[in-house]
Order: structure tokens, then sequence, then C-alpha cells
């Protein structure tokens, strides 16, 4: 999780030509475009199987599997590098709603990067290079971005391995399926620009991983993730894999992701409220049970009553429910809280659209939210794959 003051950019002032933010619109929708036909032919043709005779579980979590290729076993009794990787398919559902999982998708921002990696856990260092696309009223999930991030490595700590870093194009929205149905998507993909120089101390590594999000029932979103991460160097596999397993695997957290980030704005907005219009006075009794609330007794110590935080009213110690939520401070640190709630006011927070959530966040932040945006000059040259499949992956080794 990203801890302290917000990493410094190491590519500051990163301009993009016209040709360049065409190229990566075009890229990135070229392979959400083919992602989305191996989706449907799974959920049609294929019924939702997996060819176990061209995959291998990986590792399952919950109800998500993440599996690997079996045509490689055949380089792996040679080697032991990274550069054998095969590529990685994960298939599975997590609980939530489609809507909350985009709002916890989308983080076009360094602060909303951050608030993410602390519930999702997914890098540990980042920086927005360039925004050609923001989220809009209209389309409050859909972004484009070019950005640099930081994954921790087991043993990144010693002399052993070194940290690997990425410089990717992200796209994230929501697009349908031919019959109609609406899928959420979530690409990323290595690219490399002239000013993202190879930095001291990290390995350079690519990936290009394509997921998609579609409601498949009530509060169960089907997650279909497939794609290839290269972390570069000879690095063993026992430190690779289960690394890119995790990264797979995140996706069960955003859902999770999407819903705190609601309860973080239904709490702005609430203290908004709060300000002009005061709090009201509360009886004491608990808004859950409806138990007195009395002070606290001889051996009670630990078990005080506390007010939930959105409709102001008491919960007992039983019926109180705290939540962990991240908020960005004005000196620039990523702040954790455990903030109590009472049982209705979290049900009708879930319950809250996420658009909403979204849309708000875009009014606060306003026009030209995102700080880093492009310039159009002929000063960069993009580098990325034409033939852009998820195992064609940009730049070199290391």
């Amino acid at each position: 999780m990203v801890k302290g003051r917000f990493t410094i950019n190491p590519f500051p002032g990163m301009e993009l030509s016209a040709s360049d933010t065409d190229n990566l619109e075009e890229l990135s929708n070229s392979i959400l475009a083919s992602t989305m036909a191996r989706y449907e032919k799974f959920l049609t043709k294929d019924n939702k199987s997996v060819d176990m005779e061209h995959w291998k579980v990986l590792k399952t979590k919950e109800n998500t599997t993440v599996y690997t290729e079996r045509h490689h076993d055949v380089h792996r009794s040679t080697t032991n590098t990274s550069s054998e990787l095969p590529s990685l398919l994960s298939v599975g559902t997590t609980v939530g709603e489609l809507d909350d999982m985009m709002f916890g998708v989308v983080n076009p921002t360094l602060e909303i990067m951050r608030i993410k990696a602390s519930y999702v856990d997914d890098l540990s260092g980042a920086a927005v290079l360039s925004t050609i696309m923001e989220p809009t009223l209209e389309d409050p999930f859909r972004s484009l971005t070019v950005k640099w991030m930081e994954l921790d490595i087991p043993l990144h700590t010693t002399s052993l391995v070194k940290n690997r870093d990425y410089i990717y194009v992200e796209a994230t929205g929501i697009v349908h399926m031919s019959n109609g149905e609406r899928v959420g998507y979530h690409v990323l993909h290595s690219v490399n620009f002239p000013q993202t120089h190879v930095l001291p101390g990290r390995v350079r590594a690519n990936m290009s991983i394509c997921g998609l999000f579609r409601q498949a029932r009530p509060n169960a979103v089907e997650v279909y993730v497939t794609g290839v991460m290269d972390p570069g160097g000879d690095m063993i596999r026992m430190l690779v894999v289960p690394s890119i397993a995790a990264v797979f695997l995140s996706t069960l957290k955003y859902a999770h992701c999407g819903q705190m980030k609601k309860l973080a704005w239904m709490l702005e907005k609430r203290y908004a409220e709060a300000k002009e219009l005061g709090t009201p006075n509360r009886e004491h009794i608990c808004v859950t049970c409806s138990a007195p609330i009395t002070s606290r007794k001889l051996g009670d110590f630990g078990k005080s009553s506390s007010t939930c935080k959105l409709c102001f009213g008491f919960v007992c110690h039983t019926c109180k429910i705290p939540k962990k939520l991240s908020f960005v401070t004005p000196d620039l640190l990523l702040a954790q809280r455990k903030v109590t709630f009472c049982a209705v006011c979290l049900n009708d927070a879930t319950r809250e659209p996420a658009a909403h959530a979204a849309r708000a966040q875009i009014l606060a932040t306003g026009p030209g939210g995102s700080k880093h945006h492009h310039q159009l000059s002929g000063e960069s040259d993009a580098t990325t794959v034409s033939g852009h499949s998820n195992s064609s992956l940009v730049g070199d080794r290391r």
C-alpha cells in the first residue's frame, strides 16, 4: 500500500504530440475490441468453460481462479527466468454492483490513485504523466491516461532483486456487448517515450492486461481478465508468479474500493450540510436496537457508544459498524481513519448509485481537475505495439 507523502513524479513536464494521443486511443480501443470478442466467445460458444487442455489453475481466491497457459511448460524445464512467462486468464465473480466496481477502477488523478491503492493494494508508487481523456458527467467512468507505477517485489529491500516499474497507458469505461449488456473495462498496456528513461535502482517491466466486468446477477459481477506481465531481468519464477497472480486477483477488491469511495463522498456531503444547518439533537438510544445509551459503567471499558457519522444517531457498542476509510490530507498525506456507521445508513450508502458519487467527484474537481494534461507538441515520439496481442509487450527486457 502507498504510505506517507506522494511519490515525486520522476518524469515531470512530459508532453505528448497529437499523433501520440491518437495512437494511444487507437491502441487501447483495439485491445478492448479484441478482448471483448474473446469474452463474447467465452460466454456464448464456450459456455463459460475454460479449456483445461490449454490452461491450468495457478491460484484460486474466493470465487475467482487465475489460469496460466500449459504450452509454456516445456520452456520451464530449461530456464527459470521470467522471459518464459505465459499469458494468464482470470475468471470468476465478485460481490457488488458494476457501477461500484467501475467507481473503484477509475482513478484519473494521483490523489485518487493513492486512495484506490490503499484499498486494492496494487502499487507502491505512482504518477500521472499525461491525461488524454477525463471522466465527464455524461460518461463518469471513462478515462485515458499515461501513468508510471512501481510495484514492490519480495526481497526488494535486499540486494537480491530490484523493484519493477511500468510506463503504461490506462483506459477505463463502459461499453456494450452485441446483446446490449453493459460491460466495464480496464486496459493497462506498456508504452515507451523518449522522456521515460530507466530509473536508478529499478527494472523497467512491461505488461498488457485487459479486464472486463459484467453484472451477472444482483450483487454479483463477473470478472474476465486476460494478459501478461513481464517483469524483466533474470528474476526467478518463485518470486514472479505470486506477484503476477496477486495483480490479477486485485480486481476482487474494486467493488469494495468503489463502496468505500461512496462512503467518503457521503461523509463529505453530510459534513457540508451539517456546517450549514447544524447537527440534530438525537435521543440517547441506539438507532439500531433502541437500547438506552447510558454512561459507561465500571467494567465496560472499551465498550463505549458512538454516533453514526451520517445520521448522527447514537449506536451502541454491539450495533456500531466501523469502516476504515482513506483520505488525502491538505499536506498530501494519505490518512486512514475508522469511521462509525449505523446499519441503516450503511445500507443506504451501499445502495446509492456510484454514478452519483462519480459525477459529484467530477464537479468537485472541476474542469481540468487532473493536474497533468497533455500539451500538443512535436517533441514526443511514443513507442507502442502495432501487433498488440496480450503476448506483445513494449520495450527491452532488462
